[in-house]
């Protein structure tokens, strides 16, 4: 029972956070391409990724909170794969000493460092988490044949 209100709260939180953080580059799409230009990582995906990933997350973040558990586990396995993507992208510009703003969460988003780096490995963890939740949560064993 204890699993079912963490899968929840993780849930809630993680779906809640990727709709804030969609919507908000949502509004700007000239300046979220600048900011993924500037961590020198593909930067040719820079005004594709921009136009692209903010309604992603929104609709990624919606389905984590209130679609069926089918639904959720696909919007926890994207999210999972997405926080592993970002982590590098984060993890290789604090490498590089790169300075740049996050983008994460629009304009008003902080540098890049190394907490930035550990708020997306709680993230990711995060996700995975849902993802196993939602994968063992009513899960009818397979019919032997």
């Amino acid at each position: 029972m204890k699993l079912k209100w963490i899968a929840l709260a993780l849930r809630v939180g993680l779906g809640a956070l990727f709709v804030i953080a969609g919507a908000l580059k949502l509004g700007d799409p000239m300046r979220f391409a600048i900011e993924v230009t500037n961590y020198r990582l593909l930067p040719a995906l820079a005004p594709y990724l921009a136009v692209i990933l903010p309604p992603v997350e929104v609709v990624l973040g919606l389905a984590l909170i209130a679609m069926p558990r089918s639904w959720r586990r696909a919007a926890a396995l994207a999210l999972t794969g997405l926080m592993a993507i970002f982590t590098v992208a984060v993890a290789q510009v604090v490498a590089r000493g790169i300075n740049v703003d996050c983008g994460c969460f629009g304009g008003a988003s902080g540098p890049v460092n190394g907490w930035t780096v550990a708020r997306d490995v709680a993230l990711f963890a995060m996700a995975a988490m849902v993802l196993v939740l939602e994968s063992r949560r009513g899960a009818s064993p397979r019919p032997t044949t």
